[in-house]
């Protein structure tokens, strides 16, 4: 059964998502899932940059596909800067 998670986009995937935030279905509450419906939603280069993108959930920073996320994650792309 799919799982809603409220995504919150910062910097470039904002710009290429069109969007600030918005709702998703991902088939299993993990990092691999919400960056596959972010993708299905969005196209490859979203998908692309999604891939490189770090999940905050919570207070944790996740990468790895199999980690678990909450209902609520901001979406960090890598940063540039010094």
């Amino acid at each position: 059964m799919a799982e809603s998670v409220t995504v919150t986009y910062f910097a470039a995937l904002a710009d290429r998502t069109g969007c600030r935030r918005e709702e998703l279905l991902v088939d299993l509450l993990t990092v691999g899932s919400l960056r596959a419906a972010v993708g299905a939603r969005h196209g490859p280069a979203v998908a692309e940059l999604a891939g490189l993108s770090s999940v905050l959930t919570g207070d944790d920073v996740v990468r790895d596909d199999a980690d678990p996320i909450g209902s609520s994650v901001d979406l960090l792309p890598p940063f540039a800067g010094g």
